[in-house]
Protein backbone atom coordinates (compact mmCIF):
# COMPACT_ATOMS: atom_id res chain seq x y z
CA UNK A 1 0.00 0.00 0.00
CA UNK A 2 1.11 3.81 -1.27
CA UNK A 3 -0.44 6.83 0.33
CA UNK A 4 0.44 10.37 -0.40
CA UNK A 5 -0.95 13.13 1.27
CA UNK A 6 -1.09 16.31 -0.27
CA UNK A 7 -1.89 19.88 0.90
CA UNK A 8 -2.75 22.84 -1.40
CA UNK A 9 -5.27 26.04 -1.69
CA UNK A 10 -7.93 26.84 -3.50
CA UNK A 11 -11.45 24.89 -3.49
CA UNK A 12 -15.21 25.32 -4.71
CA UNK A 13 -18.42 23.62 -4.40
CA UNK A 14 -18.73 22.73 -8.10
CA UNK A 15 -15.59 20.41 -7.63
CA UNK A 16 -17.44 17.67 -6.13
CA UNK A 17 -19.38 16.62 -9.56
CA UNK A 18 -17.89 15.92 -12.79
CA UNK A 19 -18.75 14.24 -16.00
CA UNK A 20 -15.69 11.76 -16.27
CA UNK A 21 -14.81 9.62 -19.73
CA UNK A 22 -13.38 6.59 -20.11
CA UNK A 23 -10.15 6.44 -21.46
CA UNK A 24 -8.98 3.94 -23.05
CA UNK A 25 -6.58 0.54 -21.41
CA UNK A 26 -4.48 -1.86 -22.78
CA UNK A 27 -4.52 -5.40 -22.98
CA UNK A 28 -2.58 -5.90 -19.47
CA UNK A 29 -3.48 -8.24 -17.31
CA UNK A 30 -2.10 -6.70 -13.90
CA UNK A 31 -4.99 -4.61 -11.95
CA UNK A 32 -4.68 -2.50 -8.86
CA UNK A 33 -7.14 -0.90 -6.59
CA UNK A 34 -6.31 2.86 -6.38
CA UNK A 35 -8.06 5.29 -4.17
CA UNK A 36 -8.26 9.05 -4.48
CA UNK A 37 -9.77 11.16 -2.42
CA UNK A 38 -9.67 15.23 -2.58
CA UNK A 39 -11.01 17.10 0.10
CA UNK A 40 -11.77 20.41 1.62
CA UNK A 41 -9.56 21.09 4.70
CA UNK A 42 -11.58 24.71 5.69
CA UNK A 43 -10.15 28.07 4.76
CA UNK A 44 -9.90 27.25 1.19
CA UNK A 45 -7.78 24.41 1.07
CA UNK A 46 -7.95 21.42 0.41
CA UNK A 47 -5.95 17.60 1.14
CA UNK A 48 -5.60 14.88 -1.67
CA UNK A 49 -5.10 11.05 0.29
CA UNK A 50 -3.77 8.82 -3.15
CA UNK A 51 -3.41 5.23 -2.36
CA UNK A 52 -3.04 2.48 -4.60
CA UNK A 53 -2.60 -1.09 -3.37
CA UNK A 54 -0.47 -4.09 -4.35
CA UNK A 55 -1.54 -5.88 -7.94
CA UNK A 56 -3.69 -8.61 -8.45
CA UNK A 57 -4.64 -10.94 -11.30
CA UNK A 58 -8.17 -12.24 -12.27
CA UNK A 59 -8.70 -16.28 -11.39
CA UNK A 60 -7.69 -18.59 -13.95
CA UNK A 61 -9.04 -18.09 -17.35
CA UNK A 62 -12.08 -15.00 -15.85
CA UNK A 63 -12.84 -12.41 -18.25
CA UNK A 64 -12.38 -9.00 -17.49
CA UNK A 65 -15.80 -8.10 -17.83
CA UNK A 66 -16.45 -11.15 -15.15
CA UNK A 67 -13.97 -9.46 -13.00
CA UNK A 68 -14.71 -6.56 -12.77
CA UNK A 69 -18.54 -7.43 -11.91
CA UNK A 70 -17.19 -9.73 -9.50
CA UNK A 71 -14.99 -6.69 -7.73
CA UNK A 72 -18.38 -4.40 -8.33
CA UNK A 73 -20.52 -7.07 -6.20
CA UNK A 74 -18.17 -7.79 -3.78
CA UNK A 75 -17.73 -3.61 -3.09
CA UNK A 76 -21.94 -3.32 -2.39
CA UNK A 77 -21.64 -6.18 -0.20
CA UNK A 78 -18.78 -4.76 1.69
CA UNK A 79 -20.33 -1.38 1.74
CA UNK A 80 -23.83 -3.00 2.35
CA UNK A 81 -22.88 -5.34 4.95
CA UNK A 82 -20.41 -2.95 6.46
CA UNK A 83 -22.29 -0.10 6.56
CA UNK A 84 -19.66 2.35 4.71
CA UNK A 85 -20.38 5.30 2.32
CA UNK A 86 -20.05 4.32 -1.14
CA UNK A 87 -16.83 4.98 -2.64
CA UNK A 88 -14.93 5.34 0.82
CA UNK A 89 -10.95 4.46 1.74
CA UNK A 90 -12.47 1.55 4.19
CA UNK A 91 -14.56 0.48 1.24
CA UNK A 92 -11.44 0.30 -0.90
CA UNK A 93 -8.94 -0.82 1.87
CA UNK A 94 -11.56 -4.05 2.80
CA UNK A 95 -12.20 -5.04 -0.60
CA UNK A 96 -8.38 -5.26 -1.39
CA UNK A 97 -7.80 -7.53 1.73
CA UNK A 98 -11.06 -9.36 0.68
CA UNK A 99 -8.69 -10.16 -2.38
CA UNK A 100 -6.27 -12.32 -0.33
CA UNK A 101 -9.04 -15.06 0.00
CA UNK A 102 -7.96 -17.89 -1.84
CA UNK A 103 -11.81 -18.92 -2.41
CA UNK A 104 -12.13 -16.10 -4.53
CA UNK A 105 -8.82 -17.43 -7.00
CA UNK A 106 -7.48 -13.58 -7.02
CA UNK A 107 -3.54 -13.99 -7.23
CA UNK A 108 -1.04 -11.15 -5.79
CA UNK A 109 1.70 -9.76 -7.80
CA UNK A 110 5.18 -9.06 -6.24
CA UNK A 111 7.63 -8.69 -9.00
CA UNK A 112 5.88 -6.24 -11.98
CA UNK A 113 6.82 -2.89 -13.60
CA UNK A 114 4.32 0.01 -13.70
CA UNK A 115 3.05 0.21 -17.22
CA UNK A 116 1.73 -3.86 -16.71
CA UNK A 117 -0.59 -2.37 -14.28
CA UNK A 118 -4.38 -1.23 -15.45
CA UNK A 119 -5.63 1.19 -12.06
CA UNK A 120 -8.89 0.34 -10.89
CA UNK A 121 -10.00 3.65 -9.02
CA UNK A 122 -12.10 4.72 -6.81
CA UNK A 123 -12.38 9.05 -6.53
CA UNK A 124 -14.30 10.54 -3.76
CA UNK A 125 -14.78 14.28 -2.40
CA UNK A 126 -13.94 16.74 -4.92
CA UNK A 127 -13.83 14.97 -7.80
CA UNK A 128 -13.38 17.39 -10.55
CA UNK A 129 -9.76 18.03 -9.34
CA UNK A 130 -9.06 14.29 -10.08
CA UNK A 131 -9.21 15.56 -13.46
CA UNK A 132 -6.48 17.61 -13.33
CA UNK A 133 -3.86 14.73 -12.32
CA UNK A 134 -2.22 12.11 -14.84
CA UNK A 135 -4.28 9.75 -13.37
CA UNK A 136 -7.66 10.84 -15.35
CA UNK A 137 -5.51 9.98 -18.67
CA UNK A 138 -6.01 6.52 -17.47
CA UNK A 139 -9.42 6.55 -15.81
CA UNK A 140 -12.59 3.94 -17.04
CA UNK A 141 -15.68 3.20 -15.70
CA UNK A 142 -14.30 -0.84 -14.37
CA UNK A 143 -17.20 -1.00 -11.60
CA UNK A 144 -21.05 -2.07 -12.59
CA UNK A 145 -23.79 -1.59 -10.82
CA UNK A 146 -26.31 -3.75 -9.11
CA UNK A 147 -24.59 -6.89 -10.19
CA UNK A 148 -26.12 -10.14 -8.16
CA UNK A 149 -24.90 -12.87 -6.45
CA UNK A 150 -26.87 -15.17 -8.62
CA UNK A 151 -24.32 -13.47 -11.21
CA UNK A 152 -21.69 -13.99 -9.39
CA UNK A 153 -22.59 -17.39 -8.51
CA UNK A 154 -22.72 -18.07 -12.44
CA UNK A 155 -19.56 -16.76 -13.62
CA UNK A 156 -17.79 -18.80 -10.65
CA UNK A 157 -19.19 -21.92 -11.52
CA UNK A 158 -18.44 -21.32 -15.08
CA UNK A 159 -14.62 -21.84 -13.75
CA UNK A 160 -15.46 -24.71 -11.78
CA UNK A 161 -15.42 -22.37 -8.91
CA UNK A 162 -17.75 -22.56 -5.88
CA UNK A 163 -18.76 -18.49 -4.76
CA UNK A 164 -20.13 -17.80 -1.18
CA UNK A 165 -20.71 -14.71 0.23
CA UNK A 166 -18.09 -13.03 2.62
CA UNK A 167 -18.67 -12.88 6.34
CA UNK A 168 -19.95 -9.18 7.19
CA UNK A 169 -17.00 -6.65 8.09
CA UNK A 170 -17.59 -4.31 10.52
CA UNK A 171 -19.71 -1.07 10.92
CA UNK A 172 -17.94 1.93 10.08
CA UNK A 173 -18.54 5.49 9.54
CA UNK A 174 -16.66 7.10 6.29
CA UNK A 175 -17.13 9.88 3.90
CA UNK A 176 -19.73 10.44 1.12
CA UNK A 177 -19.29 12.37 -2.28
CA UNK A 178 -17.14 10.21 -5.06
CA UNK A 179 -17.26 9.28 -8.66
Amino acid sequence: MNIKVLFSKIYREDEFEADFVDHPIGNQNLYRLHYYESYNRGENRYSVVDMHYKPFMLPVKMSREDGFKVLSYLTDYIEENGNMKECSWKSVQTLDKVLDLERLGFTRVENYQEEDVIDLFTVSGLVKRFMNTPYYQKYFEWYTPLVTKEEIVNIYHNLNMTFTDLVPTDKVETRKLCK
